[in-house]
């Protein structure tokens, strides 16, 4: 079992806890990690990017003069991405950007940079988190744990929805459940703060 120093909102420590090994104490290498980031970032774009090409422009058809002794270069219509109001040329259109990654891969990453947070001294996990919804509560919890500055992800259950807001207008500092947390807001995080009440979701997302 890995071992985990317990805190309370105070930053005072009150004893350690056991972690699941299978959670905390695996390897990953950056492959994974970059393979699943880049595929949390390729399925959020909406894909909805679009533009006019020559056919979809409302524009005549007719040739804007005869092909040849006129002193012009030669054109063929005014929909020509030359002209002005013309068609746009190679430009984007709706497609979809969704990439599939293996949830066997997703889980591996999950628990490889939450082991690699726990290797490094920078994962603490906090006894009976709580808050009333006030930010500057969360900001002394945050100084309290000495994470002032660093960016910080704090992963707290499904019911704690103070702690999230209250977090909002905090700078570099996150607070999300544990079922939904991203693997790009772990690996760009210094600092992990874990709800012990968080440690049973991320069980049942791993395993």
């Amino acid at each position: 079992m890995a071992e985990a120093r317990v805190y309370n909102m105070k930053g005072e420590e009150v004893g350690t806890a056991d972690l699941p090994e299978e959670i905390f104490g695996t390897g990953v290498s950056t492959h994974v990690l970059w393979e699943v980031v880049r595929a949390e970032d390729l399925n959020s774009r909406s894909g909805t990017a679009d533009s006019r090409d020559r056919s979809d422009v409302n524009l005549s058809g007719a040739k804007p003069w005869r092909q040849k002794h006129t002193g012009h270069a030669r054109a063929g219509s005014f929909r020509s991405p030359v002209w002005v109001g013309g068609g746009v040329a190679h430009g984007p259109h709706p497609r979809t950007w969704s990439l599939k990654v293996n949830r066997k891969v997703r889980r591996k990453a999950v628990a490889g940079i939450l082991s690699e947070r726990l290797a490094e001294g920078n994962l603490r996990l906090i006894r009976d988190l709580a808050c009333t919804g006030r930010t500057a509560e969360v900001a002394e919890f945050v100084r309290n744990q000495g994470c002032d500055g660093r960016r910080t992800v704090i992963l707290v259950d499904d019911s704690d929805e103070m702690t999230i807001r209250a977090t909002r207008n905090i700078p570099r500092t996150v607070a999300v459940q544990a079922r939904h947390v991203s693997v790009r807001a772990l690996v760009g995080s210094e600092v992990v703060l874990l709800s012990e009440k968080a440690v049973d979701i991320l069980k049942e997302r791993v395993q």
